[in-house]
């Protein structure tokens, strides 16, 4: 029994790490596009390796878990913030599979694999959504420490489905793609509205001294992500077409208030994080600056093709600091969810 009680923990979150790996991973792609160093090609395929690593072990976990535990499922799926974290494990296949591309080219003859993969990931994302969003407007008492940015996670997840998305625009499958594109921006945007009013205003009411501070930067994302999507929509041509002065328009100024939210996360997080105890909720921090420092790259680039040098030095150089931030987040990170471990079979072993 005390096994399985210890197996118990091991939820839906704990693919946060395998997400937070990839997208490091993905990241080094874009970093080696500015820098052209082949070493961080070399350092970026070495993240896709271990993050392949975590997800196995991960998932096989995750589904001993719950032959073990059978009583869990009924325990997530009425937990606000398992449903939500369980979006990370389509999430994972999908940007692991956009890693994958970036690394070795688009080999033809895994089309269908990877087309097969995009709306696998996609429905499963759009299905918890969808679920999520019942269950906010279902279930009775909604706990105060239930309303946080986790809830966040499934728009973020929908639109982060652009990254492997992109790359099978050539397939007969474009003009879907390009719809569930500009389906995931809709969802996401409002969702992130509605969804981040409410969990604002709880941490600032009730949750201030509580709230893990990895959880605060998970805003950070979502409009970034959309960043991603409108410069995609912009850069393809389709129904959906966004002229690309426009595109740059809305983009620069999410871009903004991203790095509003970066800016404020890191100030709390020097203040806070190294006084909380070790646990995976640092993971938290991984995909939401990763994403972060994507979206920055490309900003910049298109920037720096229309010749406004300031702005895309400016861009390049803050996306630069979130890469070298990303880096040392995952290294504590790494440290962190070991400490935690040691600490449960401690626990474990009186």
């Amino acid at each position: 029994m005390a096994g399985n009680s210890k197996l118990s923990l091991f939820g839906s979150e704990w693919f946060t790490i395998t997400l937070g790996t990839f997208a490091i991973s993905l990241a080094f792609i874009h970093v080696h596009s500015v820098f052209q160093y082949s070493e961080l090609i070399y350092a970026g395929q070495a993240f896709l390796y271990l993050g392949v690593i975590f997800f196995i072990i991960t998932l096989a976990t995750w589904i001993l878990r719950t032959f073990m535990n059978p009583g869990v499922v009924k325990e997530d799926w009425n937990s606000l913030n398992r449903i939500s974290f369980t979006t990370v494990i389509p999430l994972s296949a999908s940007v692991m599979n956009a890693a994958i591309i970036s690394y070795y080219g688009y080999d033809l003859s895994y089309t269908q694999l990877y087309v097969a993969n995009y709306f696998t990931d996609f429905t499963a994302i759009l299905f918890l959504s969808f679920f999520l969003g019942y269950k906010l407007y279902t279930k009775s008492p909604v706990h105060t420490n239930e309303i946080s940015y986790g809830l966040l996670i499934p728009p973020v997840a929908l639109s982060s489905n652009v990254l492997l998305g992109s790359m099978i625009l050539r397939t007969q499958y474009f003009d879907t793609v390009m719809f569930l594109t500009v389906m995931g921006i809709g969802i996401a945007f409002f969702l992130f509205l509605f969804i981040g009013i409410m969990a604002f205003a709880s941490y600032i009411r009730d949750l201030k001294a509580n709230v893990p501070s990895p959880m605060l930067v998970l805003p950070v994302g979502v409009a970034s992500i959309i960043v991603i999507n409108t410069l995609v929509i912009a850069s393809t041509r389709s129904v959906f077409q966004i002229a690309m002065p426009e595109a740059l328009v809305v983009s620069f100024a999410l871009w903004a208030f991203e790095l509003w939210n970066f800016v404020v996360a890191m100030m709390i997080s020097l203040k806070r994080v190294f006084r909380e105890p070790a646990s995976i909720s640092i993971w938290a921090y991984t995909f939401p600056i990763a994403i972060f420092s994507v979206s920055s790259f490309d900003l910049r680039s298109i920037m720096e093709n229309y010749g406004y040098a300031a702005a895309s030095s400016i861009i390049y150089y803050i996306g630069t600091l979130a890469w070298a931030i990303l880096i040392i987040a995952w290294i504590y990170a790494i440290v962190s969810t070991t400490v935690f471990l040691s600490h449960i079979g401690v626990a474990s072993h009186p």
